[in-house]
């Protein structure tokens, strides 16, 4: 299971990494239930935090995801 979880992070495509925006995107598509700004920078230890809140705003923005709750409590989750 964590060899699993550990390809899922460091997928490789065509022997390219997986860009970092791609990776938070599929990480909160491929989640059931809503995440949280730090729920993702748990899972995506290698991403800082602006860039996570820099591709949550784009995807919010085009209608990809929605914004649950306000402050320390906002949750996204996929439409």
């Amino acid at each position: 299971m964590c060899y699993k979880e550990l390809d899922k992070r460091f997928a490789v495509i065509n022997g390219k990494k997986i860009t970092k925006k791609a990776r938070i995107e599929a990480t909160i598509l491929n989640s059931v239930t809503p995440l949280s700004k730090k729920e993702i920078c748990n899972i995506l230890p290698d991403v800082s935090p602006t860039t996570v809140e820099s591709v949550l705003g784009y995807m919010v923005k085009e209608g990809i995801i929605k914004r649950i709750g306000q402050g320390r409590s906002t949750r996204y989750i996929k439409i």
